[in-house]
């Protein structure tokens, strides 16, 4: 199998720490994958500035960008969950709370905003959606050959353990990959087919734009066991924020709605 993987993009599992005392941390997927990305981009050459993420350990770093969110229909007044009051994070919300936290600073305060971050650097960042007739894996391959981790926004998060696993080796890492394919469209971690304490509570309304978010860390293009049920296709390798999943996981393209790409500093 060929591909491309990116190393270091951090893996994090919900529920996630709650500095900023939120009545819940529930359905954070999308704060804690882009808390994730935008970590990483903080250490890589041409990524983003240092001082954006105030220096705080990724997880940390979610609640703030649940704030900016208005996951859970709680934090920033400007987002458009803030009146919906719908769990999870709407799509427009997702991007347009990255944008405004990496803007924030002590010099563009918005409204409301939560305790002052120490160290805290902002910038005007580059948040491209991808969405619609515009989506295609081939957008989510560019990015990651530019070495940035795109989120992706599923309609859901059912995957099946095929129990296959392959040792893959890149960018001097040796990671291991487990394989894994689509389950029933379901609408809550409750009806999964994983099981046990790393199924966190989630709900999705894709209708509403709210859906389950993981980050990319790369792509495998082929066929992982042979002569055996496992297609010959494209698969995603990315982050999840369920503990019950595998650090690495490989799943078909397939149940993406939109594309979340965080351009270089500029």
């Amino acid at each position: 199998m060929e591909g491309r993987y990116i190393a270091g993009v951090p893996d994090m599992s919900q529920p996630p720490p709650n500095p900023l005392g939120f009545a819940s941390v529930d359905n954070w997927s999308g704060p804690l994958s882009a808390a994730s990305a935008i970590a990483f981009l903080g250490t890589t050459v041409g990524g983003w500035p240092r001082g954006v993420s105030g220096n705080l350990h990724p997880d940390a770093l979610s609640a703030y960008l649940g704030y900016f969110m208005a996951t859970n229909g709680i934090g920033s007044p400007d987002r458009a969950n803030a009146a919906l009051r719908l769990p999870g994070t709407i799509l427009e919300d997702l991007v347009a709370g990255i944008r405004e936290f990496a803007r924030w600073d002590p010099v563009h305060r918005f409204q409301t905003p939560p305790p002052v971050m120490l160290n805290k650097a902002g910038f005007d960042a580059e948040v491209l959606l991808v969405r619609g007739p515009d989506l295609d894996p081939g957008r989510y391959q560019a990015a990651l050959n530019r070495g940035s981790p795109p989120l992706m926004v599923l309609r859901y998060w059912n995957p099946r353990d095929t129990g296959r696993a392959i040792w893959l080796t890149a960018s001097g890492y040796r990671v291991d990959v487990r394989f894994y394919t689509w389950g029933p469209e379901i609408r809550s971690s409750k009806e999964s087919l994983l099981v046990g304490a790393g199924v966190p509570p989630e709900v999705w309304d894709p209708d509403r734009g709210v859906g389950h978010v993981v980050v990319g860390e790369g792509f495998l293009m082929g066929d992982p066991d042979g002569p055996g049920p496992l297609p010959n296709t494209l698969w995603l390798l990315v982050r999840d924020t369920w503990a019950a999943t595998a650090e690495h996981v490989a799943i078909p393209w397939g149940e993406v709605v939109g594309l979340v790409v965080l351009g270089p500093a500029r």
